[in-house]
């Protein structure tokens, strides 16, 4: 990329980020004290945009509503940490952009250090302000989801070879995985009474919500759909979208690979899956159930 084309490219970064931190400020469900280290960032990110704009032009991009609608999407589905998360890598990489544009024009050297102090003073105010439950708790947020996915593509998948009528297969899901759900809220509460950062009450609650979740959302095919094998497929599609979101999530706030990891738990589902549908076709059998056409 051509060294103009760099200054452009920071140019709208930071007309962008402007927009995007004014924004998330003035979502409700973000604390006060990230609200005003949002709003500091805004003012910081329109004056580069300014200093920026006085050096290659009008930069800014009509874009940046667009990309505030998306953020905003984000923000209801990952929450506040995630959407800082992809942030601050996409800061990561203007640093190093800034080091490069020192290098070219010295004599900016002064005010891009300026800059760099803003963008990690940015970084520092968003860890201090941030305090998101779906993060402290998500160690039992996962052991719900992992274990409902596990637990609920097992049944529904050895139903095919069960059950030949969707409400029944739904319903013996829907059962088992309610009392499941109870049984990983206590197992939850028990573990976290061992953890000294965590309250036992609301881990257990995460666990068992994300539990009974999962549990509703796989098992709405089988009262919705009247073939099974429908039911079934959608079930699975379901499954993976739920995989797909917390794989996101997970890859980064811990800075893995997305791709790496959903294959890993798409892998593990789909194999405990086949197990069962054989085990589930050859119990039909064995006792006399119908099985699926």
């Amino acid at each position: 990329m051509k060294y103009k084309e760099v200054l452009y490219r920071v140019c709208v970064d930071e007309y962008e980020a402007y927009h995007l931190y004014r924004a998330l400020a003035k979502t409700p469900i973000i604390n006060q004290r990230l609200k005003e280290a949002l709003k500091k960032a805004a003012d910081d990110e329109f004056r580069h945009y300014r200093f920026w704009s006085g050096i290659v032009g009008d930069c800014r991009s009509r874009l940046s509503i667009a990309k505030v609608f998306l953020y905003r999407i984000l923000l209801l589905l990952f929450g506040v940490t995630i959407i800082l998360k992809i942030i601050e890598s996409m800061e990561v990489d203007a640093l190093k952009i800034y080091s490069s544009i020192a290098t070219i024009r010295p004599e900016l050297k002064d005010d891009i250090a300026r800059i760099r102090e803003d963008e990690e003073r940015h970084e520092e105010r968003f860890v201090s302000s941030l305090d998101e439950g779906r993060v402290r708790y998500l160690g039992s947020i996962t052991l719900g989801i992992s274990d409902a996915l596990i637990e609920l593509t097992g049944i529904y998948t050895g139903s095919l070879g069960a059950f030949e009528n969707t409400v029944n297969a739904g319903l013996t899901g829907l059962l088992a995985g309610i009392a499941a759900s109870i049984s990983m809220g206590i197992a939850s509460y028990s573990q976290a009474k061992h953890e000294a950062l965590k309250n036992p009450r609301m881990s257990a609650l995460y666990t068992s919500t994300a539990y009974i979740v999962v549990v509703l959302l796989l098992a709405l095919p089988y009262f919705m759909l009247s073939s099974i094998a429908i039911a079934f497929t959608t079930m699975i599609l379901l499954a993976m979208i739920v995989v797909a979101y917390m794989t996101f999530y997970t890859a980064v706030l811990y800075n893995k690979k997305f791709l790496k990891e959903f294959l890993e738990s798409i892998t593990l589902i789909l194999g405990v899956s086949f197990i069962l549908y054989i085990l589930g076709l050859t119990l039909g059998r064995i006792v006399g159930i119908k099985t699926m056409d």
